[in-house]
């Protein structure tokens, strides 16, 4: 089987190849199940550094396969926010997410509870609910392909604000706040470039959530503001009627 399965070209799979190298100095070496760095014998029996090379196998925090790790970076292409961000550095970030799957009516999280991660949608649909005054549960948005979810997560430690429900099978990654904390440490351009790409996207959700309370407030506005001016109409039309007569030409008092 191919290291890079993806069909992204020879230039980002030997970016991520260079990746990996570097990968391996900033703290996350390969390691087996066990935790233990796992070294190449150059001595010694095959049995040895056979086991060597199948643990050099597990890359980041989470000792997931190389496989598990390319598998993610293919699921980020489905991800607009990775879309501006440098394969090497997609990669640094792919290596500390997980594959989260949820069964449909399956709760992601609840409002209230603790927030330390966000999600991102591969496949599936997500149905966000916010509580109203009355403490009825009242459907706000929905969430499909390409979308996140729980993006404060990495910015605060505020409480969930939603309840958010799979309305279908959903297939989703991961990223905890302390897994982005140790990105912004290690390889900072990676956290970087994501937290800028992140800021945009949250950016883009308040002009849009701006625009939707205009419009449902945009009712209210427009009787007040037509009653000024039919109060104002009357001194406008009084004021041409009452006015003086002109001594000018009525060719002249036409463009005047």
């Amino acid at each position: 089987m191919a290291l890079w399965p993806i069909p992204c070209g020879s230039e980002v799979r030997e970016s991520f190849l260079n990746w990996q190298g570097e990968y391996m100095q900033f703290g996350f070496k390969s390691s087996n199940s066990s935790g233990k760095v796992a070294r190449t014998v150059s001595t010694g029996s095959s049995h040895k550094q056979s086991r060597a090379i199948a643990a050099d196998h597990l890359i980041g925090p989470f000792n997931q396969s190389r496989d598990t790790v390319n598998e993610i970076i293919e699921m980020t292409g489905a991800i607009p926010l990775f879309d501006k961000i440098d394969s090497v550095q997609v990669g640094v970030i792919a290596a500390h997410m997980q594959v989260k799957h949820l069964d449909e009516n399956q709760r992601l999280f609840a409002e209230g509870e603790e927030s330390n991660f966000i999600c991102f949608v591969v496949s599936g649909t997500l149905e966000v609910f916010k509580q109203s005054q009355s403490g009825n549960k009242v459907s706000v948005s929905t969430l499909s392909r390409g979308r996140c979810i729980g993006e404060m997560a990495l910015i605060d430690s505020y409480a969930r604000s939603a309840t958010v429900i799979a309305r279908t099978p959903c297939k989703l990654l991961k990223l905890s706040r302390e897994s982005f904390d140790h990105i912004l440490d290690e390889r900072p351009r990676a956290g970087v470039a994501f937290l800028k790409n992140l800021s945009k996207s949250l950016s883009l959700h308040l002009r849009k959530t701006s625009g939707q309370f205009a419009d449902a407030h945009d009712a209210d506005a427009v009787v007040p503001v037509l009653n000024d001016k039919a109060t104002k109409q009357p001194k406008l039309i009084d004021h041409i009627i009452n006015r003086k007569e002109s001594k000018l030409p009525p060719l002249i008092r036409q463009f005047i």
